[in-house]
């Protein structure tokens, strides 16, 4: 028995081995392209046997192409970019691995965003309901929310501000940053912001109860939507991080109640 080894439509064997055996092909000194191995098993009686196996030969060098495809429809000037690579003997060529530099689309921005923005508020579902029970803050009365911070009648400094802050933490953060600053294009500032800062606190805690998006500060159009917080934040709790952004970065305006939030809300 033995198996003739032939290349595309070559006459002439590149090789006869005994079976089973093996044998060197070298596609170095062949043509980029489709090719065929064609096997003949000759049996010692005289009968054959044939097997084609087709093949396509990529040694390099390889092409991207990016603006054009097979079959598009064109009209005026368009920009194409064409780009090539070559490969070294031994090297695997594998064009889905070529750095063709090309823009990431709008769309995939859009969707990370409304994905990020929507983990943001899972998170805050899931933290809700783990977490320890929280001091409830102590009401005040309405004049008292004029007063400065740290004289609020009734209003025990230490417990809102903890828990002002752990529910800025835990809640704000991580878009509105540790420091207020925000992200450019993302989420807006709270350092300095005129809402924060004002003397009328209402607006201040309606965003953080129904949420807000495509907001415009100072010319910058925010993409990234706000979710509703109302449902997951008592009126404590809401107060006290009302009143701990109305009083961090430098901020010195009057503190809000629980009773005013809660007649918001209603």
């Amino acid at each position: 028995m033995k198996i003739e080894v032939y290349l595309d439509r070559q006459d002439t064997p590149i090789t006869v081995i005994q079976p089973p055996d093996t044998f060197r092909f070298d596609t170095t000194k062949l043509e980029d392209g489709p090719h065929r191995l064609r096997f003949k098993a000759i049996a010692g009686d005289g009968s054959t046997s044939l097997r084609n196996t087709d093949f396509v030969i990529r040694n390099g060098p390889g092409i991207a192409v990016h603006g054009i495809r097979n079959g598009d429809v064109v009209a005026g000037q368009i920009t194409v970019l064409a780009n090539a690579y070559s490969s070294k003997v031994g090297d695997v060529f594998e064009p889905m691995r070529i750095e063709t530099p090309a823009p990431i689309p709008t769309w995939a921005w859009l969707i990370f965003l409304v994905v990020f923005a929507w983990g943001m508020w899972y998170l805050g579902i899931e933290y809700k309901e783990h977490q320890s029970p929280i001091i409830a803050l102590t009401p005040v009365s309405t004049d008292s929310a004029s007063k400065a911070p740290d004289t609020v009648v009734g209003l025990i400094s230490d417990t809102w501000r903890a828990l002002g802050k752990q529910v800025y933490e835990n809640k704000c953060a991580s878009c509105h940053q540790v420091g207020g600053g925000g992200l450019p294009g993302l989420f807006p500032p709270l350092n300095g912001n005129a809402v924060v800062t004002a003397d009328n606190a209402t607006d201040h805690i309606l965003v953080i109860v129904d949420g807000l998006q495509d907001k415009i500060i100072d010319g910058v159009t925010y993409a990234a939507p706000m979710p509703p917080f109302g449902a997951l934040l008592s009126d404590e709790e809401i107060a006290a991080v009302v009143n701990h952004e109305r009083t961090s970065w430098g901020h010195s305006v009057s503190l809000v109640t629980v009773e005013q939030v809660r007649g918001i809300r209603l």
